[in-house]
């Protein structure tokens, strides 16, 4: 008597529509995820730990106190004559140090006004001068 030998099949398990739809839901939940960027940060802008530079660069100091008035290297200006002004101390070199001096009350417009005034003169080099933080005890 002859007894039918089994064929043994091998099953093969085809992965690649699983790993599409894990791929699927990976790129859904990227896309859905909403990222809260908390807007109630407390700053306090006119301090910074950073030290002063040390070394003597010409340069155009602008100063703008709480009430709102400019002052080019400590003279008055009034806002028609600021650029004229940056202008003559610069001798219309674009690449000379701006420092803008704002008072931490005065209002964001006003030193908004003055860096664009120096954007249109082309000047890029303009840092804000900030005092150090006093030790909290």
């Amino acid at each position: 008597m002859k007894l039918r030998q089994k064929k043994r099949m091998d099953y093969l398990v085809d992965i690649t529509p699983l790993v599409d739809v894990v791929f699927l839901m990976l790129i859904f939940f990227m896309v859905s995820t909403s990222f809260n960027v908390s807007s109630s940060l407390k700053l306090d802008l006119p301090s910074s730990k950073a030290t002063a530079q040390p070394k003597e660069v010409k340069q155009v100091t602008i100063s703008i106190n709480a009430d709102g008035r400019l002052y080019v290297q400590d003279e008055p200006v009034a806002d028609s004559d600021l650029r004229k002004r940056v202008l003559n101390i610069s001798k219309g070199d674009p690449n000379m140090r701006v420092v803008l001096r704002a008072d931490a009350e005065t209002h964001h417009k006003r030193v908004v006004y003055v860096l664009d005034t120096l954007r249109g003169l082309g000047m890029s080099k303009v840092g804000i001068a900030t005092v150090a933080p006093q030790d909290e005890k």
